[in-house]
């Protein structure tokens, strides 16, 4: 089975997929002393209603072979209980040499873009929550699924 390197999660690297969320080097307001806000960081586009969901991935080998993508909406994941690996394809064929993996630490996030193919995140060292933000019926109306033609795998 071919493996790919897991990169370090940078705007630039990451660019292809859809936006990093994070607070570094970011504009904010806020009151003074008390907290700092950082407004729309990411949008859920092509949304009348947002949904929040949780999810938690299992503990599993880092092995992929199933994608989805979403034309219609973003997925914003943010880690909540442990770091997680995100693995996905930008828009166009899924092919296993235009497969990425990066490193999401808690306090950073993900917003896929439409289009960019994506699965379930794997977390490091024991299962993760995370939330999971897209449009309101997403999951039913808005996903296709496409799969490599041979597992791969990620290395750390």
């Amino acid at each position: 089975m071919k493996k790919i390197k897991v990169e370090k999660l940078t705007e630039e690297a990451f660019a292809p997929f859809g936006k990093v969320l994070m607070t570094e080097g970011r504009d904010f307001g806020g009151e003074e002393g008390m907290y700092k806000w950082y407004e729309k960081q990411s949008a859920v586009e092509g949304a009348e209603t947002v949904a929040v969901n949780l999810l938690t991935a299992i503990e599993r080998d880092f092995v992929c072979k199933k994608f989805e993508a979403h034309a219609r909406t973003t997925e914003t994941i943010l880690p909540l209980t442990g770091g997680l690996i995100v693995a996905g394809v930008p828009a166009g064929e899924v092919a296993g040499e235009r497969l990425r993996a990066f490193y999401v630490p808690v306090g950073m996030g993900v917003s896929w873009a439409p289009g960019a193919w994506h699965y379930a995140p794997y977390p490091i060292g024991g299962d993760a929550t995370c939330a999971i933000i897209f449009r309101h019926g997403t999951g039913g109306d808005d996903v296709e699924f496409a799969e490599l033609s041979e597992e791969m795998g990620f290395e750390l």
